[in-house]
């Protein structure tokens, strides 16, 4: 057997898998995500859409495609987004087109996306891609409230509240497939990235 055909007898790169990771804001969702991508070839990040304001350190179409109210509205009526949510009173949505456009390219595509989110998908299911649930979290709320309060960026109440958030999304943990806990940055990124070349590994059945 020559190594092209072996090569086929497995998913290999850019085979329409949707990696979704999820897990409470302030869990490390974005740095591990970004240290995967660095190190793993195929693997492209798709931007979604919120209708919450931009925070100072983050960029327009790289962290989020930020829109309002009425443009978001517009991609639901379209069915422009796979799945939306509604979190601390704002809206949310994974791109359709950005994802179509990733596999078409040859490439896996990994989102950062709401448990809620994660949820809809899972009971809605996709029929035109593989999807690959994760979460992601440190191993407690007192680790991720420190986060929180590190980051500097929501005032007490509001990370009260993101941790009142955070203990209810906690309580779906049994319905992913991975779970990488994000206490130290090089381990979960280490985690991340086995579970994304075992996904690559898997065999694909013979018609022999």
């Amino acid at each position: 057997m020559s190594s092209e055909a072996m090569s086929s007898r497995r998913r290999g790169v850019g085979g329409g898998v949707a990696f979704i990771v999820c897990g409470p804001s302030g869990a490390g969702k974005n740095s591990v995500i970004e240290r995967v991508m660095d190190v793993l070839p195929g693997l492209s990040y798709s931007v979604s859409f919120t209708t919450r304001l931009r925070r100072s350190d983050e960029v327009d179409g790289r962290d989020y495609h930020f829109i309002s109210d009425e443009e978001f509205k517009r991609l639901v009526e379209k069915s422009e987004v796979v799945e939306h949510v509604t979190y601390l009173g704002h809206q949310y949505g994974t791109s359709r087109g950005q994802i179509k456009s990733v596999f078409a390219e040859g490439k896996d595509v990994i989102l950062n996306i709401d448990v809620n989110g994660a949820r809809t998908l899972m009971e809605r299911g996709l029929s035109d891609f593989s999807i690959v649930y994760v979460f992601l979290t440190p191993s407690s709320l007192e680790i991720l409230g420190t986060r929180l309060r590190e980051r500097g960026t929501e005032t007490d109440q509001q990370i009260k509240l993101r941790l009142s958030v955070a203990a209810e999304e906690m309580k779906s943990m049994p319905l992913f497939e991975y779970l990488v806990i994000n206490d130290d940055l090089d381990a979960a990124v280490d985690e991340l990235r086995s579970i994304v070349v075992a996904q690559r590994c898997l065999m694909i059945p013979s018609n022999d």
